[in-house]
């Protein structure tokens, strides 16, 4: 089976195939360029399914059980291949539009992170009890933290359109990005939703604490970090809305990259913590 090395390098020439496309003006070349990159792409999604789905079955296999998630590595890849799939329906959608240039980096970041963690650098304590909740706080865990990286890349997209359309960039480079309007309203169901699937994270944390040690430590680090997250996303969430009203679209976008900003910063805080490995997974 193929390893995260080798979706990693197609993705970086994905990438760079992008990036060419970006800075060229011959019509008839950026249309190749543009079949080759979705031919790249396809290809590398294709391995890193397969490399998915080879650590699902081997869990199943010989550990009898749903083995996925239990360590960092494992969370990394799961991460880039849920982006990556955003990727494939925006790209299904919009297949003109430029977003690979803010999406990809992100993907390549989580792919580099499960190739530098070591295969058995676990995010928490698990016994028969837990696995249950511990799968289910580290989805939701996982699904917040994508919505989050997701809203980043619109707002970052929103503002490089925003002054595209106000210095006329679009003279010199056939740069095409979704309109403002969709960028806007992309944002705000992100942060909608990952403020929705934090805050299950640290209720379904919660559960999994007390059914293994009889009590909650409202007290630990990682518990203190991953409620001031979901705090701080409904926050973003109801300023986005009260921004939205008042046509001030810049703001949510500047909410979008800050939230993701607190979340890789809650991230690292919880990776190098002296108990790191089990701070994430036992929120």
């Amino acid at each position: 089976m193929p390893n995260a090395t080798c979706f990693l390098i197609a993705y970086l020439l994905v990438l760079v195939i992008e990036s060419v496309r970006f800075v060229i003006s011959g019509e008839s070349l950026r249309q190749w360029l543009t079949r080759v990159s979705l031919g790249m792409f396809l290809l590398a999604f294709l391995t890193h399914t397969l490399y998915l789905a080879d650590l699902v079955i081997q869990g199943i296999w010989y550990e009898q059980g749903f083995r996925y998630l239990k360590t960092w590595g494992d969370w990394s890849i799961a991460a880039a291949w849920v982006l990556a799939l955003a990727y494939c329906v925006m790209l299904y959608r919009r297949s003109d539009k430029q977003i690979g240039l803010f999406l990809l980096p992100l993907i390549l970041l989580l792919v580099a992170l499960a190739v530098v963690f070591p295969s058995d650098s676990p995010i928490g304590k698990s016994t028969s009890t837990v696995s249950f909740w511990r799968m289910v706080h580290s989805m939701a865990m996982l699904i917040g933290t994508i919505l989050v990286a997701l809203g980043f890349a619109s707002g970052v997209m929103y503002f490089v359109h925003a002054r595209k359309l106000k210095s006329r960039l679009n003279r010199r480079w056939s740069f095409r990005l979704p309109s403002l309007e969709y960028l806007q309203k992309l944002g705000q169901s992100c942060t909608l939703g990952s403020a929705a699937a934090i805050g299950f994270g640290v209720v379904s944390g919660a559960i999994m604490n007390f059914t293994r040690d009889g009590f909650v430590a409202w007290t630990d680090r990682g518990i203190l970090l991953t409620t001031a997250l979901f705090v701080w996303l409904c926050i973003a969430a109801l300023a986005q809305k009260i921004s939205s009203n008042r046509g001030k679209g810049e703001w949510t976008a500047a909410l979008n990259i800050l939230s993701f900003a607190i979340v890789v910063a809650t991230l690292a805080a919880v990776v190098t913590a002296p108990h790191g490995v089990s701070t994430w997974g036992d929120a």
